[in-house]
């Protein structure tokens, strides 16, 4: 049986010296006692996990309005993928894999209600107000707004998680926690896990394009990283030419897609080794977030993901079977921020006691945001239709 002191003893022994190491933790805002059994970065990822921010991304947007499809990725098993890539890598390469796993788990805890649209619609309504933005509000609600503990509010996890989580630079006037500064560089797991979500997310939405049928194989057949892929694949297994083309075929396009990231991932692992060896001066983790940004894709696979993710900006993110739903869901959103601005009195009570302090238009923003996808819709519907059964 190992215990929290042998579990830090094995991190001095493996992990590599850019690795963030529990026993050197600058702790949490309130303290606590040690988990006799668990490290506090191992306490920290469980604590995401358990929260109900976290299980509110099943039911939260990806590209496809959440319960579009069966097959479809919500933020859910996005981050769960996420979290995959970026402890394998992490693991590598002599890092933490417990603060990357617990960082790629809130990395989108932050996301409001249908995506990207829902996004900039609450940033619209909060332009007077210190704007939206996903990432400041995954810590603010692991800093403030999530419930979990009768004597404080917030998570309350380490001072390195948090860091990890802050990888822009907050919006002016944004609600922010005094410990922290306004940007800073991550700590490399952190920045291996903002890769990973590049990887993760740029790869299955190719998968979930070519599932939905709204974007054809031959719009990324002159693409390099689904071409190389795929002959790489027919090389190794032959067979696969009967399949038919990837649009048709769900086993090559899982296939595709599981190679790409394979390729990805491997070169993030590579690239950030050889500029770590060309930088010997880098010596600790406080040097990483000194020296700024470690953690690399090669320029070539750069610029293949890059193209990749360009093709799907223009059609797929664009296309008008996916514009036109998310766009009304957005003003569904809008028009539910409006009446609970104009309607206070409907907010929750443990909302509603919050307004004194944080101010009435953010704490409807908190509430708002917070919301699944279905939930969004619903309350939408009975707060501004008239017709709504209430």
């Amino acid at each position: 049986m190992f215990n929290r002191a042998d579990l830090e003893e094995r991190e001095y022994r493996t992990l590599s010296r850019l690795g963030l190491k529990a026993r050197d933790s600058e702790g949490r805002r309130v303290f606590e006692e040690p988990d006799p059994l668990r490290t506090c970065f191992q306490r920290d990822r469980d604590r995401i996990l358990h929260s109900k921010a976290f299980r509110r991304l099943q039911h939260k947007t990806q590209v496809f309005a959440a319960g579009a499809g069966d097959h479809y990725r919500t933020r859910l098993p996005h981050t769960l993928e996420v979290s995959q890539l970026a402890r394998s890598a992490a693991t590598t390469l002599g890092l933490n894999p417990d603060v990357a796993e617990g960082v790629a788990l809130a990395h989108d805890l932050g996301h409001p209600p249908f995506g990207h649209v829902g996004e900039r619609a609450l940033h619209a309504r909060m332009s007077e107000f210190g704007g939206f933005r996903h990432n400041a509000q995954g810590l603010r609600i692991v800093d403030d707004l999530e419930e979990s503990y009768a004597d404080r509010n917030g998570l309350n996890l380490c001072r390195e998680t948090r860091l990890c989580m802050l990888k822009a630079r907050m919006p002016i006037g944004f609600p922010r926690a005094t410990d922290l500064p306004e940007t800073a560089t991550p700590f490399l797991e952190g920045q291996i896990v903002d890769l990973c979500d590049r990887i993760a997310y740029v790869c299955h939405d190719f998968d979930d394009a070519l599932h939905s049928g709204l974007v054809p194989w031959r719009t990324f057949a002159a693409t390099e990283l689904p071409s190389v892929a795929l002959d790489s694949l027919v090389q190794r297994f032959p067979a696969l030419r009967e399949e038919g083309p990837p649009d048709r075929s769900g086993l090559i396009r899982r296939q595709i897609t599981s190679a790409m990231i394979s390729m990805l991932v491997r070169d993030l692992v590579l690239s950030t080794s050889s500029y770590i060896d060309e930088h010997p001066s880098l010596r600790s983790p406080h040097d990483v977030v000194d020296h700024g940004h470690v953690a690399c894709q090669g320029e070539s696979m750069r610029l293949a993901l890059a193209e990749l993710l360009r093709v799907l900006r223009q059609h797929f993110y664009r296309h008008e079977a996916v514009l036109s739903t998310m766009h009304a869901r957005a003003a569904d959103l809008e028009r539910l921020f409006d009446a609970l601005v104009s309607k206070p009195d409907m907010l929750p009570s443990r909302f509603r006691r919050r307004v004194a302090v944080h101010g009435l238009e953010r704490t409807v923003c908190d509430y708002v945001s917070g919301m699944t996808d279905p939930y969004a819709t619903e309350t939408a519907k009975r707060l501004t239709d008239p017709n709504a059964r209430r």
